[in-house]
């Protein structure tokens, strides 16, 4: 059940003022900017925690979704990049399915996350050499399908995708750190970097430099190298593309 209602403004879902409206009631409606509406939703993500830690119901945690996927939006991003990023931590620390507590907490300022390759005190340890197709990460963003080989943990320098696609990336976007590298398996296609085209075929290489706007059509099969390793963070959506 739903805590009482706070009073004052509160963003709502783009079909609640119709729903109001045809149960005889009025209610005021202001459509606000990306940016204002966005501080709106950060506020409603912590009432919708609240309102989950209060009830533990499945929609509560299905309200708290549709926040988060909203903000990610907001914040450039989408659906699919959160859900890739998801996948890479889980292959890179294992998600929560083992319930486990970890009774003696290392202080707050030993990252969890700091690799032996972060700190001058410890030598570096090689993690994993091999990573296997079984256990790459598989998702389908912007019409590209994907198989994500979480390297990162290993090499901070660089982080391989194995990628296919009939159509190409229906999103022009910029990362403002890695520089993306395109080894073209098979097939053909047309790179589009700020604002011009390069035709490509099997054998070429693609080189994005980082902060470099860019998309691409075509029928392709594709390695992609970033380096150094992709991170969600400093990708930044610029606009949808029609392929």
């Amino acid at each position: 059940m739903k805590s009482p209602a706070e009073k004052g403004p509160k963003a709502v879902r783009d079909r609640i003022p119709e729903i109001i409206r045809n149960s005889g009631r009025e209610c005021a409606v202001k459509e606000l900017s990306g940016p204002e509406f966005l501080f709106e939703l950060e506020k409603k993500l912590g009432e919708e925690l609240v309102e989950y830690l209060e009830s533990k119901e499945l929609e509560e945690l299905a309200d708290l979704l549709e926040v988060i996927f909203r903000i990610a939006e907001l914040r450039g991003s989408s659906k699919e990049s959160l859900e890739a990023l998801r996948l890479q931590k889980k292959l890179e620390k294992g998600g929560f399915e083992n319930n486990l507590l970890l009774l003696n907490p290392p202080d707050e300022k030993c990252s969890l996350s700091e690799s032996p390759a972060d700190s001058a005190e410890l030598p570096q340890v090689i993690r994993q050499v091999v990573f296997r197709p079984e256990n790459a990460a598989v998702i389908e963003k912007h019409g590209v399908r994907m198989r994500i080989y979480t390297t990162k943990e290993s090499s901070r320098n660089a982080a391989v995708l194995y990628q296919e696609t009939e159509t190409g990336h229906a999103e022009e976007f910029v990362h403002e750190k890695s520089d993306f590298l395109y080894y073209i398996l098979e097939g053909s296609g047309t790179w589009v970097i700020e604002g011009r085209e390069y035709e490509v075929g099997a054998g070429d290489v693609v080189m994005v430099p980082a902060g470099t706007r860019f998309w691409f059509r075509g029928s392709l099969i594709q390695v992609c190298i970033t380096a150094p390793a992709w991170e969600e963070k400093y990708e930044r959506h610029i606009r949808d593309i029609e392929l």
